[in-house]
Formats: C-alpha cells, structure tokens, sequence
C-alpha cells in the first residue's frame, strides 16, 4: 500500500489560524514544563491571590500524597491548577499503567473541557501504547472537542502514520464544527507530523 502525501498545495490553501485553540493549549503545555517560570508566575500573582495560592499548595499536598489511580484520575475532574500541572502529569506516569486505563475509559465519555484538555496533555507525554489505545478508541469517543484534542495528542507526538486519517478528521470538522474552531486541533497535528509547525 503506497504511502499517503498531502496534497502539494494542501499547506498553502489551508492555513493556520493566528491564536487558536490548540496553539494556546501547546503553548500553556510548554509554559507547565518550565517549573522556574510558574514559580515566577506564583510570585508576581501571591500578593493577589492568597486565597488560590492556598487552594494550590492544599491541591499540591494531595497530587503528592495519593497513589490511588481511581482518585488521582479523579483529580481531573475537579481541576488542576497550572502550577500543579507537571507535577500532576509526573504523577500520573509515575502510575501510569494503572491510571491510564481508567483515564481512557472516561475520556471516551467525558464531556468536561477541563477533564479532556489534562487528558491530551498526560497522554503527550505518556508511553506510546497509550497513545494507540487512544487511536484505537477514537470512533468511541463521544465529544468533538475530546476527538479534536485526541487529533493533537497524534500530531504532538508525530503520528506520521495517521497523516490520512488526520486529513480525514480535518475536513469533517470543517464541514461539522467550523463554526467551533475544532478543524484547527488536526490542522495543528498535520503541521507537527509534516514538521511544519512551530510556535
């Protein structure tokens, strides 16, 4: 079976949005793996913020201080703050052949942008065969804003062989949800598998 290629033009006629949806979500991926710049970020906001600065440390003690997969998982539902965010996604690898189960299983569910957003962002940096799982249980999965990120999980960690399928998703989401933005998350992946995306 020959090898799939973009069309030629394909680039030039379609694109990327300035400022969209799954660039900010990168962007806010990398700005989490810098741990001196969110201790930064921590100290210009405390003054104004003690309350949260509270909340954050009180959720940082708990990220620290569970090992039980069904609760850390449960984590996300509730939210996690940004400084929590890489300790948080250690965490989880740190566990992850329990965890990642039952995270996958409510990913194909979940309707919470919170719950999806923490999802795409463990499941970047989780162990590859997590990643297929993903691709494999992706026609299960219920929401178009958890099937756009599962498209930016597969560019991100430059699935080159689902550049069809990622073709694929893009033109539906632009028929299906253009006015939601979500054909961007696999434009986003077609410009990472191609390495023409940079930020």
């Amino acid at each position: 079976m020959a090898e799939y290629k973009l069309p030629k033009d394909f680039f030039k006629n379609n694109p990327l949005e300035q400022y969209s949806a799954p660039q900010i979500f990168l962007e806010t991926l990398a700005i989490v793996e810098d741990e001196d710049l969110l201790s930064e970020l921590e100290k210009r906001t405390a003054p104004i913020a003690g309350d949260i600065e509270l909340r954050t440390e009180a959720q940082r003690r708990l990220i620290e201080e569970t090992d039980d997969p069904a609760a850390l998982v449960d984590l996300m539902r509730k939210g996690i703050s940004i400084s929590n965010t890489s300790a948080y996604i250690k965490k989880i690898l740190i566990h992850q052949s329990e965890c990642m189960p039952l995270l996958l299983r409510r990913y194909m569910t979940s309707g919470q942008d919170g719950f999806i957003e923490m999802s795409a962002k463990v499941l970047i940096k989780a162990d590859e065969v997590y990643v297929r799982q993903l691709q494999e249980m992706y026609g299960q999965i219920r929401s178009p804003y958890a099937r756009a990120c599962a498209c930016l999980v597969l560019g991100q960690r430059g699935m080159k062989d689902r550049l069809q399928f990622l073709a694929g998703e893009y033109e539906k989401f632009k028929r299906q949800y253009s006015e939601e933005g979500f054909e961007q998350f696999p434009l986003v992946a077609l410009y990472q598998v191609s390495g023409r995306y940079v930020f």
